[in-house]
């Protein structure tokens, strides 16, 4: 399947030039799920379903933009530690949650504060890793097992409360490119 097939771009993204995604790891040594590279690759930087950026591996000097996976990886993660750290109610709740988030892999947030993650003790027949949704303060869910199918979710009227229970309404399947805004006066 290709995004174009599954998202409108409301225009033509403008696609930046990205890192090896060979030789980039996640958490554990897992190599970076196919979905997510062809979502680089296709899509490049934007709004994903009016709701999401998803960070992409930037590179050509654009590896410490503050939109970079590089960049965000570590302050989620970062994040994601401190939320460890203050075994937050949430985790009393599911005995679960503490390892799930300690394997952790952030990859995109929304503009409402949720944070997509790879679960990176799995990794599916495919080489995908299940995709997870939080914002520490409803609860982890499962969103999908790959970028596809997490689009497919949070975009249908009958799957989209059991990632988002708290929207109203299913998102939209779109991209939105957004102008990337280069750092330090260098362009793109």
């Amino acid at each position: 399947m290709f995004y174009h097939q599954l998202l409108t771009r409301t225009a033509t993204p403008t696609l930046l030039p990205l890192a090896d995604m060979d030789t980039i790891f996640t958490k554990g040594g897992r190599a970076l799920p196919e979905s997510y590279r062809q979502y680089a690759q296709e899509q490049g930087y934007g709004l994903l379903c009016n709701l999401f950026i998803v960070y992409l591996p930037l590179d050509g000097g654009h590896e410490n933009h503050p939109d970079s996976w590089f960049v965000q990886r570590q302050r989620i993660s970062k994040l994601f530690q401190h939320y460890l750290e203050k075994s937050l109610y949430l985790f009393k709740e599911d005995e679960s949650y503490p390892e799930l988030v300690a394997h952790a892999e952030p990859f995109a947030r929304s503009e409402n504060g949720d944070f997509l993650f790879w679960d990176t003790r799995q990794v599916l027949h495919n080489g995908e890793m299940p995709i997870y949704c939080t914002d520490f303060s409803s609860g982890i869910c499962h969103a999908g097992n790959n970028l596809f199918s997490f689009i497919k979710n949070v975009t249908s009227a009958q799957r989209f409360k059991a990632v988002l229970p708290f929207h109203t309404q299913s998102l939209p399947a779109t991209f939105k490119p957004l102008t990337f805004c280069p750092v330090n006066g260098r362009s793109v």
